[in-house]
């Protein structure tokens, strides 16, 4: 018996690398919530050597679990979903879950996926 594919941690700025119906976890701060098409729009500028970069997330599926409070512009969330398109503007995810992200370290935060990125890569030693 098989179960769903797990998630793949990433930086917002990497989900530009990711596939169509790839299952990705990330963190963004709310930069818009387009009610019309309940779609939020995130940003992480980093790297920070980088232009910021966006994600679209559709939340119509979820928005009866997400607190109000908890997608207002400048609050930071975390995001578990597939990621659905992309273009010039940004990718596109279609949300199973997402919340608050709380009291976050962000430096701390930014660190620990970069040490997951490198263990994956092979180039951390202990």
């Amino acid at each position: 018996m098989t179960g769903p594919p797990p998630s793949s941690l990433v930086f917002l700025s990497d989900l530009q690398n990711c596939d169509r119906g790839d299952k990705v976890r990330f963190l963004g701060c709310v930069d818009e919530y387009v009610v019309q098409d309940a779609t939020l729009r995130l940003k992480h500028n980093y790297p920070p050597s980088e232009r910021p970069r966006v994600a679209r997330v559709n939340i119509s599926v979820i928005l009866e679990s997400i607190q109000r409070h908890d997608i207002d512009v400048g609050c930071w969330v975390n995001v578990l979903g597939y990621v659905v398109g992309q273009d010039d503007t940004g990718v596109s995810v279609q949300a199973i879950a997402v919340w608050s992200a709380g009291n976050l370290d962000l430096e701390a935060y930014q660190n620990a996926v970069n040490w997951r990125k490198e263990v994956a890569l092979g180039r951390v030693y202990t």
